[in-house]
């Protein structure tokens, strides 16, 4: 099925100019915060992009056929812990309560073992 367009109409015109062809986007801050910036004008970047989603899919995939389990562990926890390395604390406003940044995994997997889920 096709569809015919009659009438085109602007609707949010660009107010910046993209960067020139032959010029690219060169400054690495730009890249970094405006990364859909960088997605438009740089193929290479765009193409590393799809090459990490499909390392990472095969990995999965890889580790799905061989009887492994993808768990999810939490990222924020109500105490510190972990390796000695000082942490990240911020304030949870809906629990009214501080949490801290996970610095490690280890702990979660571990329980996870002990409780039969080996692989």
């Amino acid at each position: 099925a096709y569809v015919y367009v009659c009438v085109c109409q602007l609707l949010a015109p660009c107010l910046h100019m993209l960067p020139k062809e032959y010029m690219g986007l060169k400054d690495t801050e730009v890249r970094f915060r405006q990364r859909y910036l960088d997605l438009i004008v740089n193929d290479k970047a765009r193409h590393t992009f799809i090459l990490r989603s499909q390392a990472i899919q095969y990995l999965r995939n890889y580790l799905v056929e061989h009887g492994f389990l993808e768990v999810e562990t939490p990222m924020m926890n109500p105490v510190a812990g972990g390796a000695t390395a000082k942490p990240f604390i911020t304030f949870h406003n809906q629990l009214n309560t501080s949490l801290f940044l996970r610095v490690a995994p280890e702990l979660y997997l571990k329980q996870l073992v002990i409780g039969g889920l080996e692989r």
